[in-house]
């Protein structure tokens, strides 16, 4: 199965708002809701290896409840984020944290510090989950199934997941969406599983 790692280009030039190739929409429709805030994305570049089955339960169920985990905890910290937002005036709230570099101004509310560089490192476990999503081979057709419909009711408007991903050892320029590999491994696996059957 192929495996998938997270690419970056060029930062954006309006880092108020950095996005993890542009794909975070229906979270910023929901922190916009929430309070209207603006959500900084950022995840370093990471491989993930598949997790092996051992008879046990299938993979993909633990690794589809991490996904889950990582985002509540993504959507937490956003309605946090967005109250900061809401509550402090704009020249406290000057700092910002992205992959490309963390720009701290020494007299930003450290509660607004804090929030940015929560934002930071909980958007990069909730890329890694993504990316874990598509790097764990499901055991079973049930296991398949469920990733397959995990993988639509998480995706609210069509940008849920990572759309800049590229396989170890592949030297194109540009990476791949999520749903690119995710199809990808599924042709590579259901023949298994229907041969089973």
């Amino acid at each position: 199965m192929t495996q998938a790692d997270c690419v970056h280009s060029t930062p954006p030039t309006n880092t108020s708002a950095i996005t993890s190739s542009s794909r975070r929409g229906f979270l910023a429709k929901a922190a916009g809701v929430a309070a209207g805030s603006a959500v900084l994305v950022g995840a370093s570049t990471i491989s993930v290896p598949a997790i092996a089955s051992h008879g046990g339960p299938d993979p993909i169920l633990a690794a589809i409840e991490a996904h889950k985990a990582a985002m509540a905890a993504v959507l937490a910290e956003l309605k946090i984020h967005a109250g900061l937002e809401n509550e402090l005036p704009s020249e406290k709230r000057q700092s910002g944290v992205s992959v490309w570099e963390e720009m701290i101004i020494f007299d930003d509310d450290p509660r607004w510090i804090d929030s940015e560089r929560a934002m930071y490192r909980l958007w990069g476990v909730e890329n890694d989950a993504a990316v874990e999503l598509i790097n764990v081979v499901p055991t079973t057709v049930e296991g398949l199934i469920t990733l397959l419909q995990y993988a639509v009711s998480a995706d609210a408007d069509g940008q849920m997941w990572p759309c800049d991903l590229q396989a170890e050892g592949d030297e194109r320029k540009f990476g791949a969406s999520w749903h690119h590999f995710l199809i990808q491994n599924v042709a590579e696996i259901l023949p298994g599983m229907v041969g089973r059957a």
